[in-house]
Order: structure tokens, then sequence, then C-alpha cells
């Protein structure tokens, strides 16, 4: 079972339950031939249900044990922590692994031992074990390792509000594992949600939410039941965020009975959202209703977030204007130990993960550019001593090349001077269309329709649902593809080919393409922090699988290259 990453990184409520100890513990006849695949999964669908998990989780660690399987064995303590909470299990977890003294269980080992802890809230505890094991796993070229561990340590900086960091580990992450997810479901669910989260913590709510809702619907598809309920919760974070109030509040009300039996965490996380929901709709009542209900919370769980110091400063001012002193000392107490904890611990944290991480990375990052450099020279050097040929063919290219140069930045310029386009059709640009297509098809033809033309029922229908689908943005899904748009649209490829051929005057692929490449010229006109970000960032967040597909797109439709136009917008930026 992967690191438990709750919404924003809440972690779970410490209850008083703990585990029987495995010692002495006899397998049931009903389980000595079950696999550790088919134990984890029946710890995973009963572990909100009711106390068998722990069953399952002492059978798997009792099995590790028998077979001498030291990962195994890590897996079965991290199994029976995460049902128990007891964070004495990080001892055993380190007796293993100081007895195996093997590469990949030293790295595995200490990987578990920094989720024991991230998920204990003791996180300088956790980024130390997850160094730990990332050396270990370079070592020993652990790819897969690499990327969980990385996504360990991207949702620490997550935690001290380095969102912008922790996203660049979670899409390098998400490109690694995004077509492994049948393979590995709960670490491709935890990467998922964890770029979800981000998102929104950036303002990319859109998103956000596609990436929840995929996040959801995979989760259904591998059964997993503590998925669905954090994607779910975190989808109505992000309406609250889309401005969806009454959407959020029915969506967060709604899970408030299951989370008050076994989910203090995210009890106190659906307070404060509905807390946050009413403070938006000027309904004070039910505000401090739910506020109330998150404070009490808060004290016993000590989770923080950014939206909390908002949440206390407004019901300041609501009982500064009811005259309530009492209340007033009470909340400016609370306000004052809610800053230290946000503010000073992560300031004192920051600079550790960038002494222990950050800069040990970028030291990597420099030896491999050194090497390369190295490289280029020796080129040079061959170049220059026996490539007088190659140099000549270099010479004409490179002219031709500045010529090219100047076409892309004279379009470029007319690009910015562009008006930009409308990138959505509204109602009555719509109801123009249908009617059009209405008329343009005389009795004659609607009763003699060839072969292969389109029925008009079914494009008229595919005409709106293709506006819908324009209208979301759902076009930036990087899965979308003509089959997987023929499935949301409920037709067949046949008819979602000829119909778009038909509507738009072009074919499906130049059709997505134009959606997002206008898109991506409107958010970097209005966007200055998406200019900031690399072209291979700016490619993935429109829907490319990689930078060339984006690039070959973008000046196939423009005329340009989308380096020369973001350079064309700040250079006009400049001159304004």
């Amino acid at each position: 079972m992967p690191k438990v990453s709750l919404i924003f990184l809440f972690i779970l409520y410490q209850n008083l339950f703990f585990s029987q100890s495995v010692k002495g513990f006899q397998i049931p006849d009903s389980l000595k031939t079950k696999s550790f695949e088919q134990l984890e999964k029946s710890y995973r669908e009963t572990f909100q249900v009711n106390d068998k998990a722990m069953l399952y989780a002492n059978t798997f660690l009792t099995k590790a044990k028998k077979e001498q399987n030291i990962v195994k064995q890590i897996d079965g303590y991290f199994l029976i922590f995460t049902k128990s909470k007891n964070i004495q299990y990080v001892d055993s977890i380190q007796t293993i692994i100081k007895k195996s003294n093997k590469i990949n269980g030293l790295s595995h080992g200490n990987y578990k031992i920094g989720n024991i802890y991230y998920n204990s809230g003791k996180y300088d505890l956790a980024l130390s074990s997850y160094i730990q094991a990332l050396t270990y796993a370079k070592k020993d070229n652990d790819k897969k390792r690499i990327v969980l561990i990385k996504n360990a340590i991207g949702d620490i900086k997550f935690l001290i509000g380095d969102y912008e960091e922790a996203l660049q580990i979670f899409r390098k992450n998400y490109k690694y594992i995004r077509y492994k997810d049948s393979e590995d479901p709960s670490n491709y669910l935890s990467i998922l949600f964890s770029l979800a989260n981000t998102y929104n913590a950036i303002g990319k709510h859109d998103s956000a939410y596609i990436y929840g809702n995929l996040g959801k619907s995979k989760s259904i598809l591998y059964q997993s039941r503590y998925y669905i309920k954090i994607f779910d919760i975190s989808n109505h974070i992000t309406e609250y965020y889309l401005k969806n109030y009454p959407q959020s509040i029915v969506g967060f009300k709604k899970n408030i009975n299951s989370l008050k039996k076994n989910d203090i965490g995210n009890l106190q996380v659906t307070y404060m959202y509905l807390s946050l929901n009413y403070q938006k709709l000027n309904n004070e009542r039910e505000y401090l209703h739910y506020f109330t209900k998150m404070d009490s919370l808060q004290k016993k769980t000590n989770i923080v977030d950014k939206n909390l110091i908002e949440l206390y400063k407004n019901s300041l001012r609501y009982y500064e204007k009811q005259g309530n002193q009492e209340k007033q000392l009470y909340l400016i107490d609370r306000l004052i130990k809610l800053n230290q904890t946000i503010y000073e611990s992560n300031y004192t944290f920051s600079k550790e993960i960038h002494q222990k991480f950050d800069t040990p990375e970028l030291l990597e990052q420099k030896e491999k550019l050194i090497s390369n450099l190295d490289n280029r020279n020796t080129l040079l050097y061959w170049l220059l001593g026996g490539g007088g040929i190659l140099l000549f063919i270099f010479i004409y290219l490179y002219n031709i090349n500045r010529k090219n140069l100047k076409i892309y930045q004279m379009q470029a310029q007319k690009l910015v001077d562009k008006p930009t386009e409308r990138l959505t059709v509204d109602q009555l640009d719509l109801e123009s269309q249908i009617i059009q297509i209405d008329k343009s098809l005389t009795t004659d033809e609607k009763t003699d329709k060839g072969k292969n033309q389109t029925p008009e029922s079914v494009q008229l229908t595919l005409l709106v649902k293709l506006h819908e689908f324009e209208n979301s943005k759902a076009f930036l899904n990087k899965n979308m593809n003509l089959d997987f748009l023929s499935k949301e649209l409920n037709t067949n490829r046949t008819y979602l080919s000829r119909s778009i051929n038909e509507l738009k005057g072009k074919n499906f692929s130049k059709y997505l393409n134009e959606l997002r490449i206008n898109f991506v010229i409107t958010e970097l006109k209005s966007d200055k922090k998406l200019r900031l970000k690399t072209i291979a960032a700016i490619a993935e967040e429109v829907g490319f699988n990689n930078v060339e597909s984006f690039t070959k797109a973008f000046k196939n439709i423009t005329g340009t290259l989308p380096s020369y136009f973001i350079k064309a917008l700040q250079q006009n930026n400049n001159k304004l």
C-alpha cells in the first residue's frame, strides 16, 4: 500500500486503537493459500469498513516472515502501522533492513519508514528517511522507486508551500507512470491525486478538475474505496474554487456521516470547506456552525492549512462587530498559534529541504551538464581538425535557418498583434449553426442521403456535444483521441470523425490541435507566469504528450514557434 496521501497532505488522526502483536499469531486455514496480492487487496477493501483489515495485515506479515521475504516483511509492518498508527513499527523495519543490508531492502525500508514518519506528522524525520532511500535507489538504478520517493518529497514541498517545485516533480512522475496504471494502480492514483491538489493550490482549477475526475474514474475501475473517497472530496474542493458553491456544499455534506466513523482528518477538511462555501454565500449562521465544528476538530488533529488563517480572521471580524470580547480573545490566541505553526516551522523546514534535497539534485544536474559540455567540446575539436565538410554544411544550414528565423519572428509579431480569438461558442452561435445545418438539407436530401453522409439527427446531436466539449476545455486532457472522445460523447468513431469533417471542415487531429493551440495562445497573452515556464511544461499543460508534437502543431497553425511567440509577447510588454 502506498504512502497515505490525503487532501492537502492531511494526515490521518492518531486514534487510540493499537494492533495486536504479530507474535504468536496463527494464520487462519482460510487464508493459508492466499497470495500477498490477494491479502493486500482484502486489506484495502476492509480498511474503512471494520477491524478485519488487521487480520489480513498480520497474515501478510506472518507469511512474509515464514518465507524470509525482506521487502514483504517491510510492507507487512507498514500495513499494520497504517491501521494502528503505532509509530514503534519504525524500529521493527530498521531491525529488518540492518540484518539484510541489501540495497533494494535498504531503499524500500527507508522509504516506508519515511511514510510512517510523514503520516505521523514528523516531517523532518520523514525527509531524512526519504533522502536515505533515494540514495540507495539511485545506486540500484531503481527508476520506479526513485519516482515514488521523489513524489513523497514533492508532497513535503507541497506541505511547506513550494507548489511550483512540487508540481514539477509530480509532472515528471506522472509522465513516467501514466501508461503503467494497470501495473501499479495505487501509486498511479497517488500521483494523480498529488497533481490534482497542486493544480488547485496554484490556481489551475480546470486542470485540477480534469485530473480529479480522471482519478475518480480510475479509482472506480480499480475498486479502490479509499481513493474514490478522497478524489470525491478533492473534486468538491475544486468546485469551491470554481465558485460552484451549492454543488460543493451538497457534495461535502453527503460524506459527513461516513467520515465521522473513521476519518477525523478529512472530516475537518469537510467542515473547513463547508465554512468557506457558506462564507462566500454570506450565510453567517451556517458559516459559524461549520467553523465551530472545524475549530473543535483542529485542536485535536493539529492539521493546518493556509485557508484556516482566512477563516479565523473572518470569525474574529464577526465577533468584533458583535462586541463579544471573550470570543475575540479566544480567536486571537488561536491565530497566534496557527501563524507560528504554519509560517515559522515551515520556514525552518523549507531551508532543510533545500539543503538536503534541492542542492544535491542541482549538483547532480551540474555534473551532467559539465559532462555534456566536455562531449561537445570534443566534437568541436574534431570539427575544427578534420570536419571541414561538415562545417561547410553547418554554415549553409545556418544561413537557411536565419531566413526561417526572420519569418518566425515576423509571424510571432503578427500573432501578438492579432486580436484574441474567442475560444468558446455561445448559445446563440450554437443555435445559429443548428438552424444552418437544418436549412442546408432540402426535403429530398433528407430522405435520400448518401451512404457516406452522417444522418442529420446524429449530426445535430454531435454539434451540441462538441459545443460542450469545447466550452468545458476537455480537449486539454492528454488522453484525448478519436476513440476516447467517441466514448465520452456516446457515439461511434465513424460518425464522430465524419461529423467533425462536415461541421468543422477539418479532420479530428487538426480540430484537436487548433483547439489546444488557440487556447494556449490566449493563455500566454493573459498569463505572464505561464510564459516563464518551459516549453515542455506548457506543452504538457495543454494536452500534448511531448515538446515535439506541441511545437510542430504550433508551427503548422501559426507559422511560428512557441518560443518566438513568447519572446515577442515579452518584448511587447517591455515597450508598454
